[in-house]
């Protein structure tokens, strides 16, 4: 999904945090306010995610959006510290619309009191997830994509939320951001009808896989591969082209996404099976080399993504419009 060095998501991106920042003027939605009154002094919030299935929502969570690779800390060994799945702690660092460095910190999405998610709502938690706004009505920082999240259909936001309330409670406790919380206002939504479709005629026997990939590349690759027109506004006129650059250590080289497209500057050489292979297995196509540090690619994360939903993505990174970008390196 994404070639040689490219970015991180994801950081990924990572997920449904209830990461950060907070604005006074934010207000909550009539339907929010409901449920947020329905449930303030209630141990058990109502629940409204109801449509989609806890599984689905596992597969999402952690193949899709992989929201382990920042709510999930490493151990000792660099690797994922698997006794505090999903409590958060991982920080960031995050430069704002004003270029002040601010180390944010992923939260803890565990069903515990009070450090997780146990007295949010169903609809807090998809106000966070689609909106940037957290239960006390705190404007999240967009290293969260939030804006691409808000794509997410109904039934896949609820099946996020369904698992989400299913992990056992951790009583990790996260710092506070630095040096300060709260982004005001909230990242605007990403434009959904303005990224680019496939090239494929509706005809085409693979018309429709291309489609199924563009939805889950948009919420996947778009945020870490397309560069921004300003501050959390992603260019969509280069969607997936690469050249978003971004650091996670203060002090650390900027690392620049990868070109997706299907142009000389990107995967132009790259058949369907290259993408493919190059996500299962989180190395480049010909020479072998490991992707950037910060791309989820590989067995555990995006490479274990269904066999066909990786087939969709491919296929449509493969025919989507050529955009002449880069080349990119990950890193200088």
């Amino acid at each position: 999904m994404r070639h040689p060095l490219a970015v991180t998501l994801s950081l990924l991106v990572a997920l449904v945090a209830a990461a950060c920042a907070t604005s006074n003027s934010v207000t909550s939605s009539p339907a929010q306010a409901v449920s947020d009154a329905g449930a303030s002094d209630s141990k058990t919030p109502v629940p409204t995610a109801t449509t989609g299935t806890v599984g689905r929502g596992q597969y999402l969570v952690d193949h899709v959006l992989v929201c382990g690779v920042c709510h999930t800390p490493n151990g000792t060994d660099g690797k994922p510290d698997t006794t505090k799945y999903l409590a958060g702690s991982r920080s960031y660092d995050f430069t704002d619309t004003s270029g002040t460095v601010v180390t944010v910190n992923a939260e803890n999405l565990t069903s515990q009191n009070p450090e997780g998610l146990f007295k949010w709502t169903d609809e807090q938690i998809r106000t966070a997830l689609t909106q940037g706004i957290d239960d006390e009505k705190v404007a999240l920082y967009p290293i969260m994509p939030y804006p691409e999240y808000a794509l997410l259909t109904r039934s896949d936001v609820d099946s996020v939320i369904q698992y989400l309330r299913s992990i056992p409670p951790n009583d990790n406790v996260v710092a506070a951001d630095y040096p300060y919380f709260d982004q005001d206002p909230p990242a605007p939504p990403v434009e959904g009808a303005k990224i680019p479709h496939t090239t494929l005629a509706p005809s085409d026997p693979d018309y429709a896989s291309a489609e199924r990939g563009r939805y889950l590349a948009s919420a996947a690759c778009l945020n870490c591969h397309t560069e921004q027109l300003a501050a959390d506004v992603p260019n969509l006129a280069k969607a997936f082209a690469g050249g978003k650059k971004y650091t996670f250590i203060r002090g650390a080289p900027e690392h620049t996404s990868v070109n997706l497209t299907p142009d000389s500057t990107g995967l132009g050489t790259w058949s369907i099976a290259d993408i493919v292979a190059a996500v299962r297995t989180n190395t480049e196509k010909g020479t072998g080399r490991v992707f950037c540090s910060s791309h989820p690619g590989g067995p555990e994360l995006f490479g274990r993504m269904e066999t066909g939903d990786l087939q969709d993505i491919a296929t449509y990174l493969h025919t989507l419009p050529p955009v002449a970008n880069g080349p990119f390196k990950c890193v200088p």
